[in-house]
């Protein structure tokens, strides 16, 4: 049975998960993933002579020598569709087997429809059900980890898991603190329920939140908020960070964040080849490198090139780690990230892809 849009061609009319078929699955494997980012190359040192700073001021504070930033004309939804048909292709999975598009953002083109349905519709993704979710930087992993959820309560089979933000389009350009900080870019992950014994799993999730220190970083408009007694407002509409206040809430809550995760998961630090992180600052993460005591190679700082892609940073970094093959089948991975909200999520997960 279909409808019709007053008699013309038929609506697509989804089919019902086949999830529920064979029961609950005995694992969900991340199967593929896929990165996108703009064209446009930004140096830090073309931010530092626009701003008046000295050369290296930039580098020196957040580690990042380059971004990319999307074009005035380009739509994120493009961004965040390329790095989806990418997942799909690595996981070796057709678009018609998507049971779900998740998308996390805080920058959609649109205030509705959500970014996941325009991205299934533009993949013709045309089973798929989607919907976004707004949680800033820890907005990949808590979106992960509901994606998982969904397959392992047997309401879906096959999640697309995608993270694409703007940033620059709501980057106060005159704001040292945060001018050469963020940046675009957009990253997807294919996850499925699996039916046997094979090596890649998603593990178990920690949530937090303190919506009291949400100030901390924020994005005030031009109506009141709980936030403004306490906090600076600075530009409508824009990114405000209290620098200080961030860099020590981010370490302590991402050094916290790894040891509950690990935890979590029945493991040591010892028994993950990866930590990845949030992508917020170079040096946020060299901190908590070194409180936990890991070696340089083991907590991924790939922040240089990308800049602070907010929701994307962690699947980006992902993405990046398998380009360059130390993402492999068997890589075991914890995933953290702490940022505005102030929220935060952490995973475990073992990859099932690059056989």
């Amino acid at each position: 049975m279909s409808t019709t849009n007053g008699g013309d061609a038929p609506l697509p009319v989804s089919a019902p998960a086949t999830a529920g078929e064979r029961g609950r699955p005995t694992r969900v494997a991340p199967l593929g993933i896929g990165l996108a980012v703009p064209a446009g190359v930004v140096s830090s040192t073309e931010i530092e002579r626009r701003l008046g700073l000295d050369a290296g001021w930039i580098q020196a504070r957040t580690h990042i020598e380059e971004r990319r930033w999307l074009a005035p004309d380009a739509k994120l939804a493009d961004l965040a569709t390329d790095a989806g048909r990418q997942a799909l292709a690595d996981a070796g999975v057709e678009a018609d087997e998507v049971d779900l598009v998740i998308a996390a953002t805080i920058t959609p083109d649109e205030i509705t429809p959500a970014l996941a349905v325009i991205v299934a519709a533009q993949l013709e993704a045309h089973r798929a059900g989607g919907y976004d979710i707004h949680s800033g930087c820890s907005g990949f992993v808590t979106a992960l980890a509901t994606a998982t959820a969904m397959v392992e309560a047997g309401r879906a089979r096959t999640v697309l898991v995608v993270a694409a933000e703007a940033m620059s389009r709501i980057t106060n350009h005159e704001d040292r603190a945060t001018a050469g900080l963020l940046a675009d870019g957009a990253g997807a992950v294919v996850i499925r329920g699996a039916y046997d014994e094979g090596v890649g799993r998603i593990g178990p999730s920690v949530f937090g939140s303190d919506g009291g220190l949400g100030g901390t970083v924020w994005v005030p408009t031009d109506r009141p908020s709980v936030y403004d007694e306490r906090y600076t407002r600075g530009k409508d509409n824009t990114v405000v960070m209290n620098g200080h206040e961030t860099y020590l809430t981010a370490v302590r809550h991402h050094e916290q964040l790894v040891l509950d995760t690990v935890a979590a998961d029945g493991a040591t630090l010892d028994d993950i080849d990866l930590f990845v992180l949030h992508q917020a600052n170079g040096r946020i993460l060299e901190a908590v490198r070194k409180r936990l005591g890991l070696e340089p190679d083991r907590l991924v700082n790939l922040i240089g090139q990308r800049g602070n892609t907010s929701a994307a940073t962690v699947v980006i970094a992902l993405a990046d780690l398998h380009a360059q093959g130390r993402l492999q089948h068997g890589t075991r991975v914890v995933l953290a990230a702490f940022g505005s909200g102030l929220a935060w999520a952490g995973m475990s997960l073992t990859w099932e892809g690059g056989r």
